[in-house]
């Protein structure tokens, strides 16, 4: 009896100790799900050992099955052991979105566990032990118990290996340590709740519950782990695998061998490959062959290099900026290298946007100063004449003659300041529906029917990209002589391209015109609009053409590539 009296009081030493580490635990940083869930755990398991103590300390049957009763919700200490460990591992099924799995697979099997116990008899009866007193036996013979037992064991198994496999997956030595001394404080449970759930009923001998001496032991474990290697604190190290999520740059680690070890989701997003599927992947089918062989002799030759750009996919234009260094082992033989790629894509997108618009500039500057001076000779040549003249007549024709010469001034004075304008924003994702129809609703086209057939999607264009459609709309109606309708399309092509189509029944452009219209000066009204189109759409890499029919209509095609166009 003395040695029941120690056990049961031994429960109620462990509500206090578990329920104290719990607690100190969450100070460390009351932020993180996995010192919460330690609390939960916890605070479970002194609910548990209150029940037990109070069962042994009970004398009637009455009381002694009350208690049992009240203590039919032990089987959710296991259930959040697991979720807490799940969640100091990192497993998938910790993640938010794996909830119901994880609801079906420990909380609703404890559910039940639980109700069967505090409604029924069917897995525990309280009898009464000769010398002892009133105690409470497994049916072992029960259904009801030997599905319980098995559950509670297969989890429990399941989490002790999860913390094996946590500590034998490697990372940092602090990080393994703590691995290493949960899986031994879980086994250690285990072994002693298998001694009470298992071994001890099937000899049929009554004992206080000894799963409480496993948790003291596990309590002590866990207490050492903190004042040792840091257990639930945040430092430098423990942060790493949370840093390496969160880094918006790519980090790859590999073996001397080129062999992927690791990387993290940034990595995966930018090679546009499942995390999972990268490792032990040879890195070179992921690079460029040239680039890979460079990275190889940087890191042989220099040990480190920085800044070293490639295009990683053609067909989505992905470019990166990669930085290497290699990795040396605790005897200082290298054991690999590590790899940090940041995705440039949009920041080469912008500097051949300025690239382009700066020659367009340089470009702007020669035509504008070249025609307008031209203009102004003709100008002070019609001055001349018209000072030197007395005829009425003849004077009104010099003054109208300069008045169209100014007209002209002032349309170059008015492209200028429009084209300074390409490439000096940021490209956008634009909707192409939205843009016809902005570009529709500022025209007057009475009498000539526009249709358009566009797919929902966006193009990645400089924002004065709505100019083009209107001036291919504007020219369309101005040029067009018999002109009835334009027709408007898109059409996704076999290699990703997109083409935008502008088609009407107008006259057409002659074969010798197709390319010299979009030539600076060429037309028969300012010799601009499709000079500026073109270049207007060249700031993001799209093209246009013209290849319609002399006598049957124009058709102009916008060429976007793969990587600048986007379904919605």
């Amino acid at each position: 009896m003395i040695l029941f009296t120690i056990l049961a009081f031994f429960c109620l030493v462990s509500a206090f100790i578990t329920c104290g580490l719990g607690f100190f635990v969450l100070s460390k940083d009351p932020s993180k799900s996995v010192n919460r869930l330690f609390l939960a755990v916890m605070l479970a398991a002194s609910y548990w050992a209150v029940g037990e103590f109070l069962i042994w300390e009970s004398s009637g049957y009455g009381d002694v099955r009350f208690w049992l009763k009240a203590s039919s919700f032990w089987p959710f200490v296991m259930a959040l052991t697991v979720h807490f460990i799940l969640t100091y591992t990192g497993h998938p099924l910790s993640k938010r979105e794996n909830g119901r799995i994880l609801f079906a697979i420990l909380y609703l099997p404890s559910a039940v566990i639980s109700l069967i116990g505090l409604f029924t008899d069917a897995a525990y009866t309280v009898v009464n032990q000769p010398g002892i007193g009133y105690v409470y036996l497994p049916l072992r013979d029960s259904l009801a118990y030997q599905i319980e037992a098995m559950y509670i064991l297969l989890i429990m198994v399941f989490g002790a290996y999860l913390c094996i496999s946590a500590w034998q997956r490697g990372g940092p030595l602090k990080i393994r340590r703590q691995n290493r001394l949960l899986g031994v404080g879980i086994v250690t449970v285990i072994v002693f709740g298998a001694m009470s759930g298992l071994i001890l009923p099937a000899y049929g001998i009554p004992f206080p519950n000894l799963v409480f001496i496993g948790i003291v032991i596990f309590s002590l474990i866990i207490t050492y782990a903190i004042m040792r290697y840091g257990l639930f604190t945040l430092s430098a190290e423990t942060a790493v695998p949370d840093i390496l999520k969160t880094m918006p740059d790519g980090l790859v680690l590999a073996d001397m061998d080129g062999r992927i070890i690791t990387v993290n989701a940034s990595a995966a997003r930018i090679f546009r490959v499942g995390e999972k599927s990268l490792a032990g992947r040879p890195l070179e089918t992921l690079l460029p062959q040239q680039v890979h062989a460079s990275i190889r002799s940087a890191i042989r030759d220099r040990e480190t290099f920085l800044d070293l750009e490639a295009a990683l996919d053609r067909t989505e234009n992905t470019v990166v900026s990669m930085a290497g260094s290699l990795i040396r082992d605790p005897e200082g033989e290298p054991a690999g290298f590590i790899l940090i790629i940041r995705d440039i894509t949009s920041r080469k997108a912008s500097e051949r946007a300025l690239r382009v618009a700066s020659e367009k500039i340089s470009l702007l500057t020669q035509l504008t100063r070249h025609d307008i001076l031209n203009l102004i000779t003709a100008l002070a040549s019609f001055l001349t004449l018209l000072q030197e003249t007395n005829a009425g007549r003849e004077g009104e024709k010099y003054v109208a003659s300069c008045m169209e010469i100014v007209q002209k001034i002032n349309r170059h004075l008015e492209f200028s300041r429009e084209y300074q304008n390409i490439g000096s924003n940021q490209p956008v994702w634009q909707p192409v529906a939205q843009m016809i129809a902005r570009a529709v609703s500022d025209l007057s086209y009475e009498g000539t029917a526009i249709t358009v057939q566009v797919e929902p999607l966006e193009i990645y264009a400089d924002p004065l990209s709505v100019k083009v459609f209107y001036n291919l709309l504007e020219n369309a109606l101005r040029h067009g002589g018999t002109l009835t309708q334009i027709r408007v399309s898109s059409e996704k092509r076999p290699d990703g391209e997109l083409v935008i189509v502008f088609e009407d029944d107008g006259t057409g452009v002659r074969d010798e015109d197709k390319d010299r219209i979009f030539q600076y000066g060429f037309g028969n009204h300012t010799g601009l609009g499709l000079a500026l189109s073109r270049d207007i759409l060249a700031v993001t890499g799209i093209s246009i053409h013209e290849n319609g029919m002399w006598g049957r209509g124009a058709r102009f095609e916008i060429h976007v590539p793969p990587a600048g166009w986007r379904t919605l």
